[in-house]
């Protein structure tokens, strides 16, 4: 589902010339684990939930330096990757959003069962040959709330999910063959 998940959106494979940096890419698997789009929205809830996936303070580093490029603004470049877009949370679904990854991420644990440096310290491809949803299981990542998924938090898998550059650029093939699983009332 990662391969998918980078080939859909044509993103350049970690580790090669112009691809985010190799840490970053730690926070991809996650974007597929626990279901989340792609859209600078989206990057909020992802780093919520990794900066409460770490029983170390310090995990929150990450989130704030997402809600200062996408919230305040206050940050205008990251990671060689992300540019400036503030007033995310002043939408209020976007709070709901913000809220459900957290605790999201106060349940979340490695796939060994412990919490210690996070998800961003796992060696994911130690789990690449499993189904994602054995180890979105084994990390005990719940499903979004039925509030999240109201408030408009798309799937990895939908084209809701996508910004406008990406949904110009991407491959359409792979959203056509991954089905999401928002909630238990979807299994």
């Amino acid at each position: 589902d990662v391969w998918d998940f980078y080939a859909s959106r044509r993103f350049i494979v970690p580790g090669l010339p112009g691809s985010a940096p190799p840490l970053l890419a730690q926070h991809d698997w996650v974007h597929v684990l626990a279901d989340f789009g792609t859209r600078v929205d989206c990057e909020i809830e992802v780093f919520a939930l990794l900066a409460e996936s770490d029983d170390n303070p310090a995990g929150f580093s990450l989130l704030a330096m997402i809600l200062g490029l996408f919230d305040t603004g206050a940050i205008d470049h990251a990671a060689g990757i992300f540019d400036a877009d503030a007033g995310h949370l002043n939408d209020e679904r976007m709070a709901i959003r913000l809220a459900d990854a957290l605790r999201r991420g106060i349940s979340a644990r490695k796939p060994d069962g412990t919490r210690d440096g996070g998800l961003m310290s796992v060696d994911w491809f130690e789990y690449a040959d499993l189904p994602t949803s054995e180890v979105r299981q084994r990390c005990l990542i719940p499903y979004k709330s039925n509030a999240a998924l109201s408030a408009g938090s798309p799937s990895t898998w939908s084209l809701t999910g996508l910004s406008a550059y990406q949904m110009a650029h991407c491959d359409l093939t792979p959203f056509s063959e991954h089905r999401s699983i928002g909630t238990l009332s979807d299994l």
